[in-house]
């Protein structure tokens, strides 16, 4: 099985395909296996490479070093495997990592796709939008948001496999994702637009977690930054409308190598 051992961690990957390369960063809900919809679509024209995170699936570590370890993880990993340059793909919590990459190797960078994250990129409104969507939500998990309201019901087996991926982990410890103390007032849009690389949000229509309104924010404060929301779909509109998500997502890979800037 493939381990790298990086940063005093065992970290699980799997590569698949040929072509640019193409690393995908999970939830705190998912592993490598959520992105087996991906893989299938994207590997006929790149080398995709999906990641366990320490604590997550497979891969292990000590986890008293706490988040920052997402993002040094993932630029010590990219490294091992001899990846110069990559499009990244995050999702939710992936986008902790991608904050830490954007300071720790920019370079690597070649696109971002953030789906149901801001990727740090804040001010005071998107801040007031977590607090609001937080009460909306009430005492439930964020667990029990990860899926559009009615997906269960129409898509029963695809559901029960989400929930057995998830399954998969590990428990991490308890506040290990909060979120930063109400006085800070720090935001990475502008170590993300430094990379010069092209951004895409994506988020789904019913996002409980990352709203519409909280990710357009977010899009707003990086030049050149495009935005698209997946109908119908939840936090994990990656899962919930694999086959949208894919040509959206492959469509931007092909524009950024039309104007030279994904190559």
């Amino acid at each position: 099985m493939p381990y790298a051992r990086v940063n005093a961690a065992r970290l699980y990957y799997q590569q698949a395909g040929s072509g640019p390369d193409v690393v995908f960063l999970h939830g705190a809900g998912g592993n490598h296996l959520v992105w087996w919809q991906q893989v299938g679509a994207f590997s006929s024209a790149y080398r995709c490479t999906t990641i366990d995170a320490r604590g997550w699936g497979l891969s292990t570590g000590d986890m008293a070093v706490g988040r920052f370890s997402l993002g040094t993880d993932v630029a010590a990993l990219l490294d091992y495997l001899g990846i110069e340059r990559a499009h990244i793909v995050a999702q939710s919590m992936g986008g902790r990592a991608v904050a830490g990459l954007t300071r720790l190797a920019p370079r690597k960078i070649r696109s971002l796709v953030l789906c149901g994250t801001t990727a740090g990129a804040t001010n005071d409104r998107v801040r007031e939008l977590q607090d609001e969507l937080k009460d909306e939500r009430g005492e439930g998990g964020l667990r029990e948001h990860a899926l559009a309201p009615g997906f269960e019901e129409a898509h029963p087996a695809l559901a029960v496999l989400y929930r057995q991926l998830n399954a998969v982990n590990p428990a991490r410890p308890r506040g290990l994702l909060g979120r930063p103390p109400a006085s800070y007032r720090g935001s990475t849009h502008e170590m993300i637009a430094s990379v010069g690389a092209p951004v895409l949000y994506i988020v789904g229509e019913h996002d409980m977690i990352t709203s519409p309104e909280m990710i357009r924010e977010a899009r707003s404060l990086i030049p050149g930054a495009e935005y698209y929301e997946v109908k119908g779909a939840g936090h994990s509109c990656y899962f919930e409308h694999a086959d949208e998500w894919n040509r959206v997502v492959l469509d931007f890979w092909e524009r950024a190598a039309g104007n030279g800037t994904g190559k």
